[in-house]
């Protein structure tokens, strides 16, 4: 245990001393911090911009005011529901959407100085200005109705904005129905009124754990053991995705520098895998341990900054400590780490330079995405035949058994998966220290690899041809 210790303190603090450890340390919090608060900056620094309507009537300006208006009220009841849902109260929350109600709008209309295209031209240009909510400023854009009325032309200066554009065009839409309604002698909001009417469908879980009980109303903290199994999911694959390059640049390192030899004069080489993997899991465990740190700082800001939130956070917490998720959730998650770190370790030992680990790299890399995509499948739909057969194969395991945790597989099944990806993770590590010891002991590179297989598993290898 001791030789164990020192081959991780050695690697451990190697790696912990340099500065790239410290910058990938603080990167993720820095940008989740600057992509909010980016994000936040554009959304109210957006500028505001004008357009005008050169119609007939104002029938084309109040339709599109009114899609305008529209979207501000859904927006705003959105928001009081997730309020609601958060426990927010609902005097605050008003307040809230009233001012992003006030503050958000960022298209109006203001009067055409010209009718015809060509004399909006300097306006449209920005050559010359209108008065407006915003003060003097160039036209944005024009909407001028042709003139047998079929078609609304956008003139515009800048193409890549086209949000005015769909507004109109949704504007343009509803106009037309509220005409033809009106023509069939039905009142204008007759549609609304039938969507009002439909019948509601609200989601309820059967609650299966007391008899004399039928359910209650889905809320949030039904999804939480989803949504938190979702993030052990891909926290395993995030970090497993982050020791590629310790565990392959530091023993390429280490082959080029021929410290391997070394080392193996003090310890032996089980003893040198062991520390190897424990240090490259405490690099890895220190770094998302930070984060989620972080992650934990902020929940608890917000949730003393907004009332309400506490609620909200609490289920999350309940699932985490929950040990019938929790539990499989930490077996799969070192079982997995140990798996594909016992690979990555034995194909670095096959690699002296950059180049030749890159041709390692591209077939690691397609194998590590296919869980990602089967997470994105899991999210969708737990019960998916594709995530049932996934599950079943050891290096898809760890990933997908977690998922599939909240969703209450059979009992039999948990423990088969998890017997069979401890199974192949002993075979992995057996034939793992197999290359190692050829390629860090015995110098083999990436062309030898067939005939270690061979030898590993008791084949001998075909003799030369004279």
């Amino acid at each position: 245990m001791r030789n164990i210790y020192l081959i991780f303190r050695r690697d451990f603090l190697g790696y912990v001393k340099a500065w790239g450890f410290w910058l990938s340390l603080a990167a993720v919090p820095l940008f989740l911090i600057l992509g909010i608060g980016f994000g936040m900056f554009a959304a109210t620094s957006s500028p505001v911009r004008y357009y005008a309507v050169i119609a007939p009537t104002d029938a084309i300006s109040r339709a599109i005011e009114g899609e305008f208006q529209r979207r501000a009220s859904d927006a705003a009841e959105e928001a009081a529901a997730l309020a609601k849902q958060m426990n927010i109260p609902l005097s605050e929350a008003e307040a809230q959407i009233a001012e992003s109600a006030g503050g958000g709008r960022k298209f109006f209309e203001v009067p055409a100085p010209a009718r015809t295209l060509e004399d909006l031209r300097p306006w449209l240009a920005g050559e010359r200005t209108v008065s407006g909510p915003a003060g003097e400023k160039g036209l944005f854009a024009a909407f001028i109705l042709s003139e047998d009325g079929s078609m609304l032309e956008y003139w515009s200066n800048d193409v890549n904005v086209d949000t005015l554009q769909r507004t109109a065009e949704v504007a343009m839409r509803d106009m037309s129905r509220r005409n033809a309604l009106m023509s069939a002698g039905l009142e204008t909001d007759f549609l609304k009124q039938a969507d009002d009417a439909a019948v509601k469908v609200p989601a309820f879980r059967l609650n299966s754990t007391h008899a004399g009980e039928s359910g209650a109303e889905v809320t949030i903290a039904d999804r939480a053991p989803a949504i938190v199994s979702g993030a052990l999911a891909y926290f395993l694959w995030l970090m497993v995705f982050s020791i590629i390059q310790y565990l392959l640049m530091g023993t390429i390192e280490e082959r080029s520098n021929k410290i391997f030899d070394t080392l193996l004069t003090s310890v032996k080489l089980p003893e040198l895998l062991a520390g190897k993997l424990l240090a490259v899991f405490a690099v890895t465990s220190t770094m998302m341990l930070s984060w989620t740190a972080f992650a934990g700082i902020g929940s608890a800001f917000f949730a003393a900054q907004v009332p309400g939130m506490a609620d909200t956070v609490s289920p999350f917490l309940a699932a985490l400590t929950d040990p019938g998720l929790i539990i499989p959730a930490l077996i799969s998650f070192v079982l997995g780490y140990v798996l594909y770190g016992a690979i990555f370790m034995a194909l670095g030992s096959l690699c002296d330079t950059i180049q030749e680990a890159q041709t390692l790299l591209s077939p690691m890399m397609i194998l590590l995405m296919l869980p990602m995509f089967a997470i994105f499948i899991a999210f969708q739909d737990p019960g998916s035949p594709v995530i049932d057969i996934a599950s079943w194969v050891p290096v898809f395991t760890p990933f997908l058994l977690i998922l599939r945790i909240p969703h209450d597989p059979p009992m039999w099944e948990i423990l088969t998966q998890m017997g069979m990806m401890a199974a192949v993770t002993a075979v992995i590590v057996w034939l793992s220290t197999k290359v190692y010891r050829a390629g860090a002991v015995h110098g083999a590179g990436i062309g030898e690899i067939g005939a270690m297989m061979k030898s590993a598993i008791g084949l001998k290898p075909k003799p030369a041809k004279e």
